[in-house]
């Protein structure tokens, strides 16, 4: 059996990472117009789907780990 090419720890961080900085991202966006906020306008594509393929990924290592059996 092959080893892994990326550890289980290195893609929970990545996925974490990659989720705060779609978090961030989102807020930025949603800070950047505060004058046009009554036309509640929605978020442009892009921060959400950062911040989801970053929980994914951290989902995706939470699931290797608790299937892993050579602990």
């Amino acid at each position: 059996m092959s080893s892994p090419s990326f550890s289980i720890h290195g893609e929970e961080s990545l996925g974490s990472l990659v989720a705060a900085g779609g978090i961030v991202w989102s807020i930025q966006e949603a800070t950047q117009g505060l004058a046009e906020l009554w036309q509640l306008r929605l978020l442009p594509p892009g921060p959400l789907e950062v911040c989801a393929i970053g929980i994914l990924i951290w989902l995706h290592a939470k699931w290797r780990r608790s299937v892993n059996v050579n602990r």
